[in-house]
Parts: C-alpha cells; structure tokens; sequence
C-alpha cells in the first residue's frame, strides 16, 4: 500500500523540480543575470542528487532520463543533452553514495562537482553542435561560476528539509 509513496514522491519533486526551474528562470531572467554572471537555476539536479542518495541507481537513471527527456524536448526542441547530464550526474552520485553519508554537507558538495559535471557536458555538447559560440573561458567565469554559487547556496539551504522529507517517507513504508 505504501509502495506508491516511495514512487510518487520522488515524481512529484521532480516534475515540481522542473516547474520551479522554468518559474524562476521566466520570472526573474532579469534579476539572474548579475555582475557576476548569468545565473542557471538546476533544482531538478539538486532533487535528483538527494534523491539518488536514496532510490535505487536503476530508478533514478529512468528517471533522469526521462525528465531529462522532458526539459530538452521543452528547452531546446531536441534531444540528448539534458538526458545524458542528468543521467551522468545520478551516475556519479550513485557511485559516491558508497562512501559519502547522506547529509546538507556532503549533498552541497556533491552537487557542485554534479552541477560543474552537468553544466561542461550542455556546453561541450551544446558546443560542438554550434548551438553556442561562447568561449570556454567565457562560460566558465560567467555562467559556471554564477550558477555554481547560486545552486550550491540553494543546496546548503534547503536540502536539510528534502532530505527528512524523503527519509521520513522511506522509513514510514519500511516500518508498516
């Protein structure tokens, strides 16, 4: 009975994931673009860094690739390059979840080299199929960086709650 639980949650964050990256970007595109650079919300990397912490690496990559699936059809109006970074970063952090406990900490850390993996395979791929004629320099001190602070400070913040929220979940369909 419970089992819906431990599957429909993770959809919901991350389909909320999605929306709640296409909200921010749309409704406040002039406010991201700061002295520092161009800031990228990823909260569907974030959810999908904690919850790989948690759901089996065989769910999550399904997962990721269909949401990935979603945001390139949606974003980009073809396919692939979401799909393989967030299928590359569910694969990294199922390989480090072996040896890093799940806490704000370590999902903060994890998520930049995550969203820095993610964020060179849009660019590199984005790159070579001439959708982009920015510099590798360029990208990386204004865009890279940007992003990195913003999602990183979004992590360190609300990750605490995700986390309980999904342990709770997982531990109520354990005990029953």
């Amino acid at each position: 009975m419970n089992h819906w639980k431990q599957t429909l949650l993770p959809l919901l964050l991350m389909f909320s994931s999605v929306l709640l990256d296409g909200f921010i970007a749309s409704y406040w595109a002039s406010t991201l673009d700061t002295n520092i650079g161009l800031v990228v919300p990823r909260i569907i990397l974030l959810i999908l860094i904690i919850l790989s912490f948690h759901y089996k690496e065989s769910f999550m990559l399904g997962s990721a690739a269909a949401f990935g699936f979603m945001m390139d059809a949606y974003y980009l109006g073809f396919l692939g390059v979401y799909m393989v970074s967030f299928m590359l970063v569910v694969t990294i952090v199922s390989n480090l979840k072996q040896i890093i406990q799940p806490n704000v900490l370590s999902y903060t850390l994890v998520s930049i080299l995550g969203i820095t993996a993610a964020e060179l395979v849009v660019y590199g791929l984005m790159r070579i199929l001439s959708i982009t004629t920015i510099s590798f320099q360029v990208f990386v001190v204004s865009r890279l960086s940007a992003t990195l602070l913003f999602n990183g400070l979004a992590m360190l913040l609300f990750s605490y709650f995700i986390h309980r929220l999904v342990v709770n979940t997982l531990s109520e369909s354990e005990n029953r």
